[in-house]
């Protein structure tokens, strides 16, 4: 348990809290990766109920390569009952968009930065608070078919406090 603001917080680690390369995945959510947590899912759902807030730091970054461009996404996360979510860190549930597609921010004008879709690198991150559907159980990825195309992960631990 750590600190915050002098209360205490229950942080559950996982086996995918490494930034990890997407490359070579060209179809829609065709990069998956499954989440295993340190504890039981039937563990985590109880400390979720017991907790006022819980979070979950995700950040995509990109190169030439986009995340929630159409209407299908070419990437998402799983919630714990099996759905694919549309939306990204920081942004509202079931929006649609990240974080700066909420304030309109987003580079070349998306729903993300990502979906600017150059030969920069970019990301898109901020965390998912919403106790319904966390802890993120699946990463999905496409996009990154080409060579220059490609993508690099990283999903923080499930965090919850009262």
């Amino acid at each position: 348990m750590t600190s915050e603001n002098g209360v205490g917080v229950t942080v559950i680690g996982h086996d995918s809290e490494s930034r990890t390369l997407v490359n070579g995945f060209k179809d829609a959510g065709s990069y998956r990766r499954g989440i295993e947590y340190n504890i039981s899912m039937e563990q985590i759902v109880a400390i979720i109920k017991q907790s006022k807030n819980c979070e979950q730091f995700i950040k995509y970054e990109c190169y030439h390569t986009v995340l929630l461009y159409t209407a299908t996404p070419f990437g998402w996360w799983v919630s714990r009952q099996g759905s694919p979510m549309d939306y990204w860190g920081g942004a509202a549930v079931n929006s649609g968009k990240c974080a700066c597609g909420m304030t309109n921010s987003c580079a070349s004008g998306g729903k993300c930065n990502c979906d600017a879709n150059d030969r920069t690198w970019r990301e898109d991150s901020g965390y998912l608070t919403d106790k319904n559907t966390l802890p993120v159980t699946e990463l999905r990825f496409g996009d990154t078919g080409n060579a220059i195309e490609k993508g690099y992960y990283t999903l923080g631990k499930l965090r919850c406090w009262s």
